[in-house]
């Protein structure tokens, strides 16, 4: 049985594809990827039978980032793209052997708070689309 990986880190949080990417994961210091599940009441219906009861599932990218006033910062990356859709690729840890892609919704990061302090920013992205695959670490020295 493979060791089990249950530490989020060191990681991967990279948004876009091919030319088009951002490494989101340099700035994070928090990030999940959180199901919403809901599911309606069935209908019951004086034949004995039952429809509905349907679950739907929604899911949010979300976390918190280091600020970084920098135009390259990913709070200026997140307000250039607001609302784009792009591919992401979120790997928990390098180690392991799950990647989680999808397809996220980019929303501005806020800016500012304490002065003389290295604020934190939360984000939250909607996600769709969401598969869990294999993660194969590239081997060390290559």
């Amino acid at each position: 049985m493979a060791d089990k990986i249950r530490t989020l880190g060191p990681g991967s949080l990279v948004i876009g594809a091919d030319t088009d990417t951002y490494k989101l994961d340099v700035d994070c210091t928090n990030v999940e990827l959180v199901p919403d599940n809901s599911s309606e009441d069935p209908d019951n219906f004086l034949d004995g039978h039952v429809e509905g009861g349907e679950l739907t599932t929604s899911w949010k990218l979300s976390g918190s980032i280091g600020e970084d006033y920098s135009m390259s910062g990913a709070q200026v990356y997140c307000l250039n793209h607001a609302g784009e859709t792009k591919t992401a690729k979120f790997i928990p840890n390098t180690k392991g052997a799950l990647q989680l892609g999808m397809s996220v919704v980019i929303a501005p990061i806020a800016f500012g708070g304490d002065v003389k302090t290295r604020n934190k920013k939360d984000f939250e992205f909607a996600a769709t689309n969401v598969k869990a695959s294999a993660y194969k670490p590239a081997a060390e020295g290559v």
